[in-house]
């Protein structure tokens, strides 16, 4: 075989994916919360949301909240993070418990600060952690907790579903969660900070966010010290009851896909290296746009976009899979400058804050 012939062959490409349908494949082996909804009396339960500048999304989420069934106790606690916006105000309509968090001590980063506030204030035997942006089905508060307590988990985290009207956008993110997926060395150690139930003794007798104050992404590190600790975390896919809408413009998106990227180096739960080598195979035809014969350059990006494909379709955007070279090199684009934000120094500009 020539030379020329060899460099014809897409096998970056076919490596990327190979790599994202085994990654989608352990994505969909997730177990899913039972059904029906229980109807017996469930333990008290605390619903703490960190936010900084975050008034726009509490608008969605809180009504959710508040229109949770759930049968037991039920408190939704708003720590607002020196937010510049009208985060307390709009928290306040809502009827939440607004606790304000202060001024941060030396060391601590500004959400894990936050979260800690609030279970610290909590009274709840059980703990939900969540993020500002989500949305909540009315019976999913009480289908995870019922859940929890049949499965004997001491911890339980939620993979939701995805919102975005943006193309490019779901390009990128097909991109990212499949070397998110295909990294993983296990799902046991795994915690998502979009959704985090945990029992109010397992939280404070392993040490809680206090433990991992100055990570930048405090629910993988406080996934491994769960893990590390003994503690048994379930991961369930969580579509069908807990949304996620990604909003903001590209500037927004560039500094959280580098703020996650800078994390992910340097979390024990992930091979960093695996979604190193996704990402470049989805990016590699870019760099072949002008070599090669035409055949073999639309069978690159072909592979590419099939790879992307299961990812785009499961969050309603299967044209996105096309544009997966590009969402690849915008994703790589972030992880670089993310990277060198962090190690330089210069820290990640993230809500207001520089996270170093």
């Amino acid at each position: 075989m020539s030379g020329r012939s060899l460099r014809d062959l897409p096998i970056p490409e076919l490596a990327a994916v190979l790599l994202s349908w085994w990654a989608f494949a352990r994505a969909s082996r997730l177990p899913r919360l039972a059904l029906p909804p229980p109807q017996e009396l469930l333990p008290a339960l605390s619903i703490i949301v960190p936010a900084r500048n975050e008034a726009r999304n509490l608008r969605r989420l809180l009504p959710s909240l508040c229109g949770l069934r759930y049968p037991g106790p039920l408190e939704i606690l708003v720590v607002d993070d020196e937010s510049e916006d009208e985060t307390a105000e709009v928290a306040v309509a809502f009827e939440a418990t607004v606790l304000r968090a202060g001024p941060r001590p030396p060391g601590w980063l500004g959400k894990p600060f936050a979260a800690h506030r609030g279970a610290e204030a909590a009274s709840g035997e059980w703990l939900l952690f969540t993020d500002a942006d989500t949305w909540h089905a009315p019976d999913s508060a009480a289908r995870a907790v019922a859940w929890a307590l049949q499965h004997q988990v001491d911890a339980l985290t939620l993979f939701p579903d995805l919102e975005t009207e943006r193309i490019w956008e779901a390009a990128a993110l097909a991109v990212a969660f499949a070397g998110l997926f295909a990294g993983l060395r296990r799902f046991d150690g795994l915690i998502n900070g979009q959704y985090l139930l945990i029992p109010r003794a397992v939280y404070f007798a392993s040490g809680g966010f206090a433990a991992v104050r100055d990570r930048m992404l405090e629910d993988l590190a406080f996934g491994q010290r769960l893990r590390a600790l003994g503690y048994r975390i379930a991961l369930v896919d969580g579509r069908d009851v807990v949304r996620v809408r990604t909003d903001g413009d590209l500037r927004a998106w560039i500094h959280r896909m580098g703020r996650w990227a800078a994390g992910v180096m340097e979390a024990q739960a992930m091979r960093p290296w695996v979604p190193v080598l996704l990402t470049a195979g989805m990016a590699f035809p870019l760099g072949e746009v002008r070599r090669g014969r035409l055949g073999a350059r639309l069978l690159r990006w072909a592979l590419a976009g099939l790879g992307a494909y299961p990812w785009a379709q499961r969050w309603g955007w299967p044209a996105a899979a096309g544009l997966a070279p590009l969402g690849a090199a915008l994703l790589a684009g972030s992880a670089l400058w993310g990277l060198a934000r962090r190690w330089s120094g210069h820290g990640i500009p993230w809500k207001g804050r520089r996270v170093r």
